[in-house]
């Protein structure tokens, strides 16, 4: 019973959440890669309490095949002018942002079995680091980089870092056993990797990239020593630096054709 009334809150949840941000849009004529990022904060802050919410894995599969039929429809011309234009209207290749986004936070379910700690760590990520990215891309943006995806922003890019960063860094001092120079190791290294991992998505990859990436990366270095991790930063600090130098690069370039 508590299963169903758990599957029931979050349909009516992200039903409101469409509805709210589709009336937002039309009232304030929003940039709609803001309306979509609003989109995936919500939808990620809804399903963060998934592991409290069922004791079995059925909930997530039926809610996974409630929600992408369901977002595909969206995309049809008959709701493109409602409640679609949330998903639609983005000026940029077409993608299947949300439903990697659902393929994503279900698969990230099942591998995270019973810990919400690994669960809830990359949910995080999804739903704030990413739309962080985007979110100080379009309003402080200054240099460019193309991707597959087409352009993204340094700028972005660096919110990316610092967001995923407390993302992973307070969960994990508040609610794991490990030292906080444990947590500050893991976050800087997570943060890093997955940061690059961001910059280089296309297509709305992001959102499967992101959860399945940080758990495997989170689950990793959580059973590592501090000198393992220590060495790890050694080696993805430099790599960092140098994609960081090269997105300059390709900024610079960019913006001296233009």
């Amino acid at each position: 019973m508590f299963n169903w009334l758990g599957i029931a809150l979050i349909l009516i949840i992200l039903t409101g959440l469409l509805v709210t941000l589709s009336w937002y849009k039309r009232t304030f004529s929003s940039h709609p890669e803001v309306v979509r990022k609003l989109l995936h904060i919500g939808m990620g802050l809804a399903i963060l309490p998934v592991p409290w919410l069922f004791d079995a894995t059925w909930p997530a599969l039926l809610l996974v095949v409630i929600t992408a039929p369901a977002l595909l429809a969206l995309r049809t011309a008959r709701f493109r002018g409602n409640w679609g234009a949330v998903l639609c209207s983005v000026g940029r290749r077409q993608s299947l942002g949300e439903i990697y986004f659902v393929g994503g936070v279900a698969t990230l379910f099942f591998l995270t079995g019973d810990d919400p700690l690994r669960f809830s760590i990359p949910i995080l990520l999804l739903a704030l680091a990413d739309a962080a990215a985007a979110l100080v891309g379009i309003r402080y943006g200054r240099r460019h980089y193309t991707t597959f995806d087409g352009d993204k922003t340094l700028e972005g890019s660096l919110a990316f870092l610092v967001t995923a960063f407390f993302c992973i860094q307070v969960p994990l001092l508040l609610f794991s056993p490990l030292q906080s120079v444990e947590t500050l190791l893991i976050a800087l290294l997570l943060s890093l990797l997955l940061m690059m991992i961001e910059a280089v998505a296309w297509r709305g990859l992001d959102n499967l990239f992101i959860p399945i990436f940080g758990f495997f990366l989170l689950d990793g270095a959580m059973g590592m020593s501090i000198g393992e991790l220590v060495g790890q930063l050694v080696l993805t600090i430099p790599l960092a630096i140098f994609t960081i130098q090269v997105l300059i690069n390709i900024a610079f370039t960019v913006e001296t054709q233009r």
